[in-house]
């Protein structure tokens, strides 16, 4: 009862916003929230003629926050729950959405998925791109694996690098941060327009002394602050080699060194990870009368190296010295063609291709001498995935509109899986569009879960199956929508980890099954000089499990809230001065940690909190600007991980030049 309350009350202010703001012309610059997507259908099409969900964080978002982090940006979004965000920079990033576990929402750079793939659960780490190296971010939420593969179980983040713009053969911008915990952050660019093409050069500097990751509940340890050196070079390239085609080069090089402690309330003074990320990419596109035919190459390279030193030992400590590194290589090609038959049908189809294999050791040293893990090989240690699918998209003058897909998927060693995907949807009037979203998902083992000493071979991926519904509204200038949604996810033959009494005492099984449903509220409008934002996730999730051969359900979201709440409003003060707040309301959670003095894995509740944060920019001239970004205003102590600090009252300030 108390959840539909939240949702009515949510929805009536919503609807008082959007009424009134049909009726009050905006007096600001048009935010059209009717934009063309690409990621919905791999093909260009407006918002409100698809029946997906999809957000679109746009340059614009993108160039006035600059100051914060890609996660914290994420954070304000409907469905998501970052833990990592608001932790001393180079935590790690785990991605909750709409509850799903992390690993379960893709990352895609430019269009081509990016992972891991010597990490447990294969996820890409998003402290390795920063928002100076983003155009536009396009989420799409739900079950997209027939379009994008293994991985897009809760949904698909799709970031579009820094492309060059201007029609001058040489432009550039720089931009310089500064704030609390001695954090430093600039980026220098030059970009530009030849004969045929355009091109893209970037270089982004990082630097913080930070905070103490472990929180010290006694307040008289000393914990030293765990700080970061990070440098991220951007490289984008585009050349007309003929009227209708294209060839197009893209490289990231990022990598950062950060400083880490022991675990929950515990310090380690020299314990480092340096973690490096390359990608190289090659694409053609090739145009015709009635659509494109894509090819894309990527490769990319993740190292992690972990080293906890013997310089300080803390007390307590098992090990003496440990040294770790895991890293490997991905290579992806894909090639899809896009085909409008006619003006009611357009048909995307397709082929890809994945590998991934990996490189893994363990060294330490404790009191009892010398431990080393059995070494994983990239010879031996490697999988790949065949794929090909095809989707099709109905529009009709009616305002009706059908997507129809699926996908055969062949792995190397489990087989092969098939995903669909259905979405109808009704716009009526070009204001009020209906949507029901029935797809299915999956996500393949991970090399770790494979090929590790607890690995298993015989593990099948995860099978999902997602439904969507729900109603969106949008103003007759489409400044202003509001989309309410529910959602409901099945997941089976989840990835279990299974302690075993004997050597290597735990091994990967298919075991659970995994059911999470709940509701999303989401509204924008302008109303003069102001621009409002608010959304609202209400979440439920358990798990299935059985227990001497008995069904047992238990809710097993850990640091994932059963609500959400994101409300913030924008001020344009004057041409120069644009000033906005935002409040964040995280709900109570539940999380697990290792307890030294029990030696058991216990629960805890994590309390509920709400932060609230203020911005201000002022353009002196077009080119030039200057902003604020204060956060946590209130100085709010929290944990999103129980043991490990979040970040208290802190800012950022800084300048941006374009030239």
């Amino acid at each position: 009862m108390k959840t539909l309350q939240k949702i009515f009350l949510f929805v009536g202010l919503c609807f008082a916003q959007f009424t009134f703001a049909q009726n009050n012309v905006s007096t600001v610059a048009n935010k059209n929230l009717d934009e063309v997507i690409i990621t919905g259908n791999k093909t260009e099409q407006k918002q409100s003629q698809t029946g997906k969900v999809v957000t679109i964080l746009s340059d614009s978002i993108l160039q006035k926050y600059q100051s914060q982090t890609i996660t914290e940006l994420l954070t304000r979004q409907a469905g998501f729950m970052i833990v990592g965000s608001q932790n001393t920079s180079g935590t790690n990033q785990d991605v909750y959405l709409r509850g799903a576990s992390t690993g379960n929402t893709l990352i895609l750079i430019d269009g081509m998925p990016v992972y891991d793939p010597s990490g447990i659960s294969s996820n890409f780490d998003l402290n390795m791109i920063t928002v100076a190296e983003c155009e536009r971010i396009e989420i799409l939420k739900g079950a997209q694996s027939t379009l994008y593969g293994s991985d897009a179980v809760a949904g698909v983040i799709n970031i579009f690098t820094k492309k060059g713009k201007s029609n001058q053969p040489i432009s550039g911008s720089a931009s310089v941060n500064a704030g609390s915990y001695g954090t430093y952050r600039a980026t220098v660019g030059i970009n530009g327009a030849f004969n045929k093409g355009y091109y893209n050069v970037q270089y982004t500097r990082l630097q913080s002394d930070g905070f103490s990751a472990a929180f010290d509940k006694d307040g008289n340890k000393g914990f030293d602050n765990d700080g970061i050196r990070q440098n991220n070079i951007l490289a984008n390239v585009g050349y007309n080699l003929t009227k209708n085609l294209q060839v197009k080069f893209r490289t990231l090089i990022n990598g950062y060194k950060n400083d880490i402690d022991a675990g929950a309330f515990a310090d380690e003074k020299d314990y480092t990870i340096d973690q490096k990320f390359k990608m190289f990419a090659l694409g053609l596109v090739h145009s015709y009368a009635k659509g494109k035919l894509t090819f894309n190459y990527g490769y990319s390279k993740s190292e992690r190296n972990f080293v906890d030193d013997s310089t300080s030992v803390e007390k307590g400590a098992f090990n003496k010295y440990v040294k770790q590194f895991y890293g490997g290589d991905t290579h992806y090609a894909e090639i899809y063609n896009s085909l409008k038959i006619n003006d009611d049908f357009e048909l995307v189809a397709g082929a890809d291709y994945r590998f991934a294999n990996t490189d893994q050791t363990y060294v330490s040293y404790s009191q009892y001498g010398k431990y080393a893990s059995p070494a994983l090989g990239a010879d031996t240690a490697k999988t790949n995935i065949f794929s090909v699918y095809a989707s099709g998209l109905l529009k009709t003058n009616a305002g009706f509109f059908l997507e129809l897909g699926g996908r055969y998927n062949n792995h190397s060693l489990y087989g092969s899986n098939f995903t669909y995907s259905f979405n109808p949807s009704y716009l009526i009037d070009d204001q009020l569009k209906v949507f029901v979203n029935l797809s299915s998902g999956f996500k393949a083992p991970s090399l770790y879960q494979l090929y590790s000493p607890y690995g298993n071979k015989g593990l099948k991926p995860e099978k999902s199956v997602s439904t969507e519904a729900g109603i969106q509204a949008f103003s007759k200038d489409k400044n202003s929508n509001i989309r309410v949604l529910y959602f409901d996810r099945n997941i089976k033959d989840v990835i279990y980890f299974e302690s075993l009494s004997k050597a290597p005492y735990g091994r990967y099984i298919n075991f659970d099954k995994q059911h999470d449903y709940g509701w999303e509220v989401e509204g924008k409008t302008q109303i003069g000089k102001f621009n409002l934002w608010a959304n609202v996730t209400l979440l439920q999730g358990a798990i299935t499990t059985q227990i001497a051969k008995k069904d047992t359900t238990y809710n097993n979201l850990f640091r994932r809230p059963e609500s959400i709440i994101n409300f913030g409003i924008g001020y344009s003060v004057s041409p120069k001065l644009y000033v906005s707040t935002n409040l964040r309301s995280i709900g109570k959670r539940t999380d697990r940690f290792y307890n030294s003095a029990t030696f058991k894995t216990e629960s805890v509740t994590l309390n509920a909190y709400t932060t609230l944060d203020f911005y201000a920019e002022y353009k002196f001239t077009k080119n030039i600007k200057a902003y604020v970004d204060l956060k946590n205003i209130t100085d709010e102590q929290y944990f999103d991980v129980y043991g490990y600090n979040s970040r208290r009252f802190n800012f950022m300030t800084g300048l941006s030049i374009t030239f």
